[in-house]
C-alpha cells in the first residue's frame, strides 16, 4: 500500500512539474528579430539603438548564443524594450541599403556566399572580425560598440543595459558591470516585467 501511494505521489509530482514547465515556457518573452532595413525604418520613427547579432550558418557559438543567451527571458525583454533587435546573416545573399548606400552580398571563387560587404562597416575600428559579432549602432547607424564572441545571458544583460540606458556616458563599463546586480538590475527588472 505504501508503495502504491509513493508511486502515485511520484506520478502526480512529475505531471505537475511538466505542466508548470509548459506554462513557464509559454509566458517567456522571445526576441522580436527584424532585418536591418526594417530596424532603420523603425528607428527613424522612434529613436532607439539597433542591436545586431551577426552570425553565420557554420558558427557553433552563434547557435549556442541563440539557444542559451537569446532564449533567456530577461535578455529577450531587454532587447525588445530598449533596442531594435536585428539578426544578420554575415554571409547572406541579400544586398542591403543603408543611408542610401548599397552593401552587396559577396561570393567567393567557388560561387558560394562569403563575408557580406556590410560586415566591413559593422566591424569598423576592429582589428579583425569574428563570429558571433554583437554590434550596437545608434538609430542613424552610427557606431556605438562591437563585441566579438559568445556572451552568456549573465554577461550580455549588463552590457545591453549599459548602452541602452546611457550609462556609457556616466560611468566606466568595468565599474558598471561590477555593480550591475547591486545598483542597477532591480530598476531594469521593474521596467521590463
Amino acid at each position: 500500500m505504501k508503495r502504491i501511494k509513493l508511486a502515485l505521489l511520484l506520478v502526480v509530482s512529475v505531471l505537475s512539474f511538466n505542466i508548470m514547465a509548459q506554462e513557464n515556457t509559454e509566458t517567456e518573452a522571445k526576441v522580436e528579430w527584424m532585418d536591418v532595413e526594417t530596424a532603420l525604418a523603425s528607428a527613424s520613427k522612434q529613436d532607439k539603438p539597433l542591436f545586431i547579432d551577426c552570425y553565420t550558418s557554420w558558427c557553433g557559438w552563434c547557435k549556442v548564443l541563440d539557444q542559451k543567451t537569446f532564449s533567456n527571458d530577461t535578455v529577450a525583454r531587454i532587447l525588445n524594450k530598449y533596442y531594435y533587435p536585428v539578426k544578420f546573416d554575415a554571409e547572406g545573399s541579400k544586398d542591403i541599403t543603408i543611408n542610401g548606400k548599397v552593401y552587396h552580398a559577396q561570393k567567393n571563387a567557388k560561387g558560394k556566399y562569403s563575408t557580406h560587404e556590410l560586415m566591413s562597416l559593422l566591424w569598423e575600428g576592429q582589428r579583425g572580425g569574428g563570429y558571433p559579432s554583437l554590434v550596437i549602432r545608434k538609430g542613424d547607424f552610427s557606431p556605438v560598440t562591437v563585441e566579438m564572441g559568445y556572451r552568456s545571458a549573465a554577461d550580455l544583460e549588463p552590457l545591453l543595459v549599459y548602452f541602452a540606458k546611457g550609462y556609457n556616458k556616466k560611468v566606466s563599463m568595468d565599474k558598471f558591470i561590477k555593480n550591475y546586480i547591486k545598483d542597477y538590475r532591480a530598476e531594469v527588472l521593474k521596467e521590463i516585467f
